[in-house]
């Protein structure tokens, strides 16, 4: 038999830790090792039961689990950490990931979810609860689409004008849409369509889609 998961759980409610400890313990792959509520006790619980993956929340009381996740990346990254908490926050979400945590989990996980994700983080995979996994999926998207953007020098108005354009309307009721000059708007449309290096708007279009501008 192969050795055991060695887990560490990170909370400050006493509860949760006796509860994740209960659960987990029905797995013999998995063990839980320490349990700390503070960054003090988790430096020591990594120091003394060398963990290799960390339950975390993100709210340690006063202290901040992502300041900690940041911490741990940079002191123990042989360390796998996985963020259990009842926030789906877009800022913890996001400054989670961008801590270098390997999965955000809520803690309405199901009884089999939570050990076959401790599974699949210490086999080196990255997790995220199903329920977030849309946002994190926009927010690339509108990433993407800020770094085209700026690869073809598209300003936020010029978007607008895509998206009109997209929508079908003419030069005119542009105009009228945005308070401009008929020939103001032919002029700003041909500047665009030099700008992304194609011959007309149905081209611009497909382009601004196809590339995720709009």
């Amino acid at each position: 038999m192969s050795t055991p998961i060695r887990v560490l759980i990170v909370d400050d409610h006493p509860i949760v830790r006796q509860g994740v400890r209960s659960l987990l313990g029905a797995f013999p792959d998995i063990a839980v090792v320490g349990e700390a509520e503070s960054p003090i006790s988790v430096e020591e619980q990594i120091v003394e039961r060398q963990p290799e993956v960390i339950l975390l929340d993100v709210r340690l009381g006063q202290y901040d689990g992502i300041q900690i996740a940041r911490n741990l990346r940079r002191t123990h990254p042989e360390c796998r950490v996985i963020i259990l908490t009842t926030y789906d926050d877009d800022d913890y979400l996001f400054g989670a990931l961008e801590a270098g945590a390997h999965a955000y989990l809520l803690k309405d996980v199901s009884l089999d979810e939570l050990p076959a994700s401790i599974r699949a983080v210490y086999a080196g995979k990255r997790l995220l609860s199903p329920l977030l996994m849309d946002r994190v999926l926009n927010e690339f998207q509108h990433l993407a689409a800020e770094h085209t953007a700026e690869t073809y020098g598209i300003s936020s108005d010029e978007k607008q004008l895509l998206l009109l354009m997209a929508d079908g309307l003419t030069n005119r009721e542009i105009a009228e849409r945005l308070n401009y000059s008929e020939a103001t708007v032919k002029k700003k449309v041909q500047e665009l369509l030099e700008t992304l290096g194609v011959a007309d708007r149905t081209q611009a279009v497909a382009m601004a889609i196809r590339q995720g501008l709009i």
